[in-house]
């Protein structure tokens, strides 16, 4: 399925501008956008009655809403109010939250379609989303991935949390064979190196050693 009308619920400029030009490079036109969630649903009710509803959500889940008076608080609170009218829509969370329980939640109790890590990669990571779910597939960015699969910080031994700093100082493996080398530290050959490396981006769902970096310092690993 081609989405054919998109709705933008964020609360800073920035960010709604950056998701909006994001979209219109893909070549939509017809993105709706509020920065308070009670709008957002008001508009979005309004498009139901009109015969022309939004096909997808993109929310933040915080607010930072300077009115007063105000019905829903949260982002989790206007998914839940939209899916309770029209559980048609797909919702994609767009969001620095990176909480298990949260993101869990989401899939499960609001039925969420996406959910992406503000960041880095984020407009990235959010056009890949759009992608999968106009498939009907649930898509996480990898940052949410990891998450979602993150064993106990304390499960990661001292050798897997070496291995992540001396990738983020950007040390090639042979680099790292010496250095494990010259600390005693074992297994220290290249291959046992890259074996270990490769578990650690399965592990986390990276697809290569930058991606890995990335994930571990987001998750405050190294």
């Amino acid at each position: 399925m081609q989405f054919n009308r998109i709705f933008v619920s964020e609360d800073i400029d920035s960010n709604n501008l950056g998701v909006t030009t994001m979209l219109q490079s893909l070549g939509y036109t017809q993105i709706g956008h509020s920065q308070y969630c009670d709008e957002a649903l008001l508009k979005l009710k309004k498009a139901i009655m009109d015969g022309s509803p939004y096909e997808l959500l993109i929310t933040d889940l915080s607010f930072d809403n300077p009115r007063d008076k105000k019905n829903l608080l949260n982002g989790q609170e206007l998914i839940s109010a939209i899916k309770e009218i029209y559980p048609e829509v797909k919702v994609v969370v767009f969001s620095v939250e990176d909480d298990h329980n949260t993101i869990k939640s989401l899939f499960e109790d609001q039925k969420i379609d996406g959910y992406v890590c503000k960041g880095l990669n984020g407009l990235k990571e959010l056009k890949n989303s759009l992608e999968a779910i106009s498939q009907n597939k649930q898509f996480t960015c990898p940052i949410a991935t990891a998450v979602l699969q993150q064993k106990n910080v304390l499960e990661l031994d001292a050798y897997e949390q070496q291995l992540l700093l001396f990738l983020a100082q950007g040390h090639k493996q042979n680099e790292i064979s010496t250095l494990l080398k010259e600390k005693g530290i074992s297994p220290n050959s290249i291959r046992s190196i890259e074996a270990n490396i490769s578990k650690l981006k399965d592990y986390f769902n990276a697809s290569n050693t930058t991606q890995l970096v990335y994930v571990a310092s987001s998750m405050g690993l190294i």
